[in-house]
């Protein structure tokens, strides 16, 4: 029976390849797809329209011998029909750094050159020629949805998807997986630069968010917090970035794949957007004006933003040290904001991963805001995931990083707004925000933000004489989650 990488390579050898176009070439044939619009931006509606969860295996090489079995009996289907046919061989540069850099190559469909476009526009250019590290052949006109990972030979085959999306995170979760083997760690987080004064001096600090796509982490992310000279914001990097051992964030992407539901309240991002190499992706275009707002048409439109043209942003993509952990979450029993007690609980909220189901997540409408656990804020963590949860801890343990878990959603039936949010955010990283143990919840509570009125945001005065049962019944369900989930944790939910 063959193997994974022998068909991937058998169907490269039978096809014919169409070898680094350049970036005007595969523009010029991408623009033959794209819908006229009143921006001037590439545009492009995908029929598929987020990843394809459940039709994913993250290892091929764990699954049970005779679901290995069908699949490999699909990728040969998908070789002998490919023979002959057209494939773009396009090359990137995952990361900017001499300690995480990898070369990645995605083959594509010729019929898709937008695809390839976009692979290209996403990365940074390839430092030299030859395959990469990291390989995807992208199909997105196969009959059937599958997309399959090898992480021992660093391949993957996506089949049945145009969505943009997927080709993305194929390389990005092999990559998080490869710095994972060589002693760091692949975040699903952005990442930006805080100068704020403290003690009447500047001081730097370098801040992580942790969240799912549509909770409100590139909010977030590109807010300035109203912040004037000499006080501001770097924004770094919005999706994945690698953690080194002494404190580093390393970024990944050179442009940045943002959701675009938001983007008429964040003028600074529009700017990325609206250049002219942008590409949107799954927007609402009527009568060839864009409406990033009618997230009818879809609740998962997208753009690829030009990073250097976002308001904010420099020539880093990568933070010295991290000061501050945000862990973004959406359960209705947590405060505004909380700070853990010491790194093991940190850790045990980073694995509990709490939130809900966004657009960003399925297809299916119905299961938009349903509550979810993701272990890491992470859907890309290949097993063992709790390997990344000892390395997080060695991060923290090393490096006195503070985290902090933020509550997006409600509050009981109160909506914290994005504002509450924002000078929650700007209050803890300036230290002026007062915390307070709660014994119920064991966790440090935020009693004080400058500027926010948490009178009707306090789960205790929300949930009233109900609110111990609430906070110890929460406890025990996420202690029994993390022990039947990951029994080698103890160290860490025992701090639940």
């Amino acid at each position: 029976m063959y193997k994974l990488k022998e068909i991937v390579y058998d169907i490269i050898r039978n096809c014919r390849l169409i070898r680094n176009p350049s970036f005007f070439e595969l523009r010029s044939e991408a623009s033959k797809y794209s819908a006229p619009n009143n921006l001037g931006v590439l545009a492009f509606t995908s029929k598929v329209r987020a990843r394809s969860v459940e039709n994913t295996i993250d290892d091929i090489n764990s699954i049970p011998e005779e679901r290995k079995e069908a699949v490999i009996k699909q990728l040969e289907e998908v070789r002998d029909w490919a023979k002959g046919r057209e494939l773009i061989v396009v090359s990137g540069q995952v990361g900017n750094t001499s300690t995480f850099s990898i070369k990645a190559t995605a083959y594509v469909s010729k019929s898709y050159p937008h695809l390839a476009l976009m692979f290209m526009t996403n990365y940074f250019p390839a430092k030299e020629d030859g395959e990469g590290e990291i390989i995807t052949i992208d199909i997105p006109e196969w009959k059937r949805n599958l997309i399959v990972v090898d992480p021992k030979e660093k391949i993957n085959v996506v089949l049945g998807s145009d969505y943009y999306g997927e080709l993305k995170m194929s390389i990005l979760r092999l990559a998080m997986n490869i710095a994972r083997e060589r002693g760091m760690l692949g975040v699903h987080a952005a990442s930006k630069l805080y100068r704020v004064k403290i003690g009447g001096e500047i001081r730097e600090k370098g801040a992580i968010i942790f969240g799912l796509s549509g909770t409100g982490k590139t909010t977030i992310t590109m807010a300035d917090h109203n912040l004037v000279k000499p006080e501001g914001v770097v924004i770094r990097q919005d999706d994945i970035n690698i953690l080194t051992m002494d404190g580093k964030c390393l970024g990944t992407e050179n442009n940045l794949y943002v959701k675009t539901d938001s983007l008429t309240k964040l003028p600074g991002l529009m700017k990325g957007v609206l250049h002219q190499d942008s590409i949107i992706e799954n927007v609402s275009i009527k009568d060839g004006k864009v409406d990033f707002d009618d997230v009818s048409f879809s609740s998962n439109g997208r753009a690829i933003a030009i990073r250097n043209y976002i308001e904010n942003s420099d020539t880093s993509i990568n933070l010295d040290k991290v000061d501050l952990v945000f862990f973004i979450t959406r359960r209705r029993e947590m405060p505004v904001a909380s700070k853990t007690k010491n790194e093991e609980q940190a850790v045990a909220y980073y694995m509990l991963g709490e939130s809900v189901i966004t657009s960003a997540g399925t297809m299916d409408a119905n299961q938009v805001g349903k509550p979810i656990r993701v272990p890491g804020f992470d859907p890309f963590i290949i097993e063992p995931k709790w390997l990344n949860a000892i390395r997080l801890y060695e991060f923290l343990k090393r490096n006195k990083t503070e985290v902090y878990i933020l509550n997006t959603g409600h509050v009981g039936d109160f909506k914290v707004t994005p504002e509450v949010t924002m000078r929650t955010v700007i209050s803890i990283v300036k230290e002026r925000a007062e915390f307070e143990f709660d014994e119920d919840l064991n966790l440090y509570v935020i009693k004080r933000a400058e500027g926010v009125n948490l009178s009707n945001l306090d789960p205790r005065r929300v949930f009233g004489e109900n609110y111990k049962t609430i906070a110890r019944k929460l406890r025990e369900e996420r202690k029994q989650y993390l022990k039947s989930n990951f029994p080698n944790l103890c160290f860490a939910y025992d701090e639940i």
